[in-house]
C-alpha cells in the first residue's frame, strides 16, 4: 500500500511539473516530431503564437562562419520564434541538420532571444544506432546556457560519450552551428539596427 501512495505522489509531481525548473526541463526525452519539439521549446515557455522565418546566408556570411568557427554552414536556416500575448519574443528554436557517423541528425536548439543562450535542445531525426547515448538528456544538459562564446571542443569544454565520440562531436557541432548562426543572423542584426536609429 505504501508503494501505491508513493507512485501517486511521484505521478502528481510529474503531472504538475514540480521539481522541474524551466532551465532543466530542457532536453527532449526522445526523438520527437517538429511540432512536439516546438511545443516543448516554445509553448512550454509561454508562447501564445509562433513566427517562422527562413534565413538565407550570403556567400560572405558562410565564408565568415567557416573562417571564424570552422564549420560549413548550410545555405538556409529555419527559425521559429515563440511570441507572448504582447508579441514579444520569448525564445527561438533553430533547426540544424548535421551528419552523424551512421546517418543524419536534425536538431532543434532553442535559445533565449536577448542572449542566444541555449535553454532547450533535442532531436527530430537521430540516425545513429551506436551513438544513442549522445541523445540522452543527461548528456545534452551540458549544453544548457551555452552561447556563441563557447568553443565547443570535445574533451575541453564539452564532454564526449564513451564509445560515441563521432556522434558526440556531431551533437556539439550542431549546437555550435545553432548558436553562432543565431548570433550572426539575429543578434548582430538587432545590434546593427539599434545603432542605426
Amino acid at each position: 500500500m505504501r508503494s501505491f501512495y508513493l507512485i501517486l505522489i511521484v505521478g502528481a509531481i510529474l503531472v504538475t511539473g514540480l521539481g522541474a525548473p524551466a532551465e532543466v526541463q530542457a532536453q527532449f526525452e526522445e526523438v520527437v516530431t517538429l511540432k512536439e519539439a516546438l511545443k516543448m521549446s516554445l509553448q512550454a515557455e509561454g508562447a501564445k503564437s509562433l513566427s517562422k522565418k527562413e534565413y538565407v546566408l550570403t556567400d560572405e556570411q558562410k565564408a565568415n562562419l567557416k573562417k571564424i568557427f570552422g564549420f560549413d554552414a548550410e545555405e538556409k536556416y529555419l527559425m521559429y520564434t515563440g511570441l507572448d500575448a504582447e508579441k514579444n519574443p520569448i525564445g527561438t528554436a533553430i533547426i540544424v541538420n548535421i551528419a552523424g557517423k551512421e546517418g543524419p541528425l536534425q536538431m532543434v536548439v532553442a535559445v533565449r532571444p536577448e542572449t542566444g543562450a541555449v535553454y532547450n535542445l533535442g532531436f527530430t531525426i537521430f540516425g545513429e544506432e551506436r551513438g544513442k547515448p549522445a541523445a540522452n538528456p543527461s548528456y545534452l544538459k551540458q549544453y544548457l546556457g551555452a552561447d556563441h562564446k563557447k568553443a565547443f571542443v570535445l574533451g575541453k569544454d564539452v564532454d564526449a560519450v564513451t564509445g560515441a565520440t563521432w556522434t558526440s562531436n556531431s551533437v556539439s557541432e550542431g549546437v555550435k552551428v545553432a548558436v553562432n548562426v543565431y548570433n550572426l543572423l539575429v543578434l548582430k542584426e538587432q545590434t546593427e539596427e539599434s545603432t542605426d536609429d
